[in-house]
């Protein structure tokens, strides 16, 4: 019982293309698993020391001077009064925002990989990181983020070809 190269070579392809919708579906659970697990981390670190996030202590003070001022300006010029401003309320949607994002990603659309990456451009961004650590794995998301959209959009483009080829042949 001899098999032949080409034999087992179709035989690996075609396990291989049933397959793949699975292993891209673990793969996807995997990577969204990831921003899961740091949507649930920045909520401890922002809930759990009592002083706030990353985003708080960075960015609070500057965000607080600048409603104080900002509406004593409005105020005198044109008579408006500012609601007060905290940044937890945005520390806390972005963590919210990525926890659900990422829940969605398992599905495999592009929309909340987008969504993933505005979040995690914030969280890279703008707490200016301290730890050079922290700082490389966001990148290192984004760039997986990335990666994953342009990949996601070869693909639908090829699948639009192939329909395309078939409705006019």
């Amino acid at each position: 019982m001899k098999m032949s190269i080409s034999k087992v070579k179709s035989m690996f392809c075609t396990t291989l293309t049933k397959s793949m919708p699975a292993i891209a579906f673990f793969g996807r659970m995997a990577f969204s698993f990831v921003f899961f697990i740091t949507a649930i981390q920045d909520y401890a670190d922002h809930y759990g020391g009592g002083a706030g996030g990353p985003l708080e202590k960075t960015m609070g003070p500057a965000v607080n001077m600048l409603s104080k001022y900002g509406s004593k300006a409005l105020t005198f010029y044109f008579g408006m009064q500012v609601v007060a401003f905290d940044v937890r309320l945005i520390e806390f949607a972005l963590i919210s925002a990525k926890a659900t994002a990422a829940l969605w990603f398992i599905f495999g659309q592009s929309i909340p990989a987008y969504f993933l990456l505005a979040t995690q451009i914030f969280s890279t961004v703008i707490p200016f990181p301290t730890n050079l650590n922290d700082f490389t794995q966001n990148l290192t998301l984004i760039g997986a983020l990335l990666y994953y959209i342009g990949l996601k959009h070869t693909v639908d483009n090829l699948d639009d070809e192939e329909k395309n080829k078939q409705t006019e042949g």
